[in-house]
């Protein structure tokens, strides 16, 4: 028979990086500011959804200014269409934090305890570069990046640091995960550093 987990936490703490806040401009005139669009969700180590731990409002709530009327799933690729079929809204959203460290704890109440992993999305629109240029990278430039790590549930604090993996679809038309981050530049640096650390009551 499995146990639940009670009275824990999981706690999320990612430190912004150099390129995480940006501007863009709107009409010639108006420039407004940029910020990632993030989430975090825990997997089993065979790869099913468990649970999302953090999703930034505008990537859950899938609006976007001046956005198709489907949003934009090139925002958060893996994340979304680990969503498809899910009508109920995350309990983990939160707006971007224009500076500082984010830090947000989740309930890992009825967690069987063992090994997960956690994974982690991070993405910022007209982040263009070199090998993602605007004429042909769409509103994203280059695309979400994909980082993740493995914590231990139910056998003392355990904390796992996330490292980048791979990347999720440019246009949002799946979710899969491409290996590897080469051609890559500011979007590697949206986060300087993120980590997760499970807190036994």
């Amino acid at each position: 028979m499995v146990t639940a987990i009670h009275g824990t936490r999981l706690t999320l703490e990612m430190t912004p990086g150099a390129d995480y806040q940006s501007t863009t401009t709107f009409l010639v005139l108006f420039k407004f500011p940029l910020y990632p669009q993030i989430a975090c969700w825990l997997e089993t180590t065979d790869g099913r959804f468990v649970s999302t731990l953090y999703v930034t409002a505008k990537g859950a709530t899938k609006r976007w200014f001046s956005s198709p009327a489907g949003g934009r799933p090139e925002a958060l690729p893996v994340w979304y269409h680990l969503q498809k079929g899910t009508a109920k809204m995350p309990d983990a959203v939160s707006a971007a934090t224009a500076s500082g460290a984010i830090r947000h704890d989740s309930p890992a109440a009825g967690l069987p305890p063992g090994r997960y992993v956690a994974m982690l999305e991070v993405n910022r629109s007209y982040d263009y570069n070199e090998k993602f240029p605007r004429a042909t990278a769409g509103v994203n430039g280059q695309p979400s990046v994909i980082y993740r790590c493995e914590i231990v549930v139910g056998q003392g604090t355990s904390t796992g640091i996330f490292v980048s993996f791979g990347t999720g679809s440019l246009d949002g038309s799946s979710g899969g995960i491409t290996p590897g981050v080469e051609g890559l530049t500011t979007a590697l640096t949206l986060i300087d550093s993120a980590k997760i650390t499970y807190q036994p009551s």
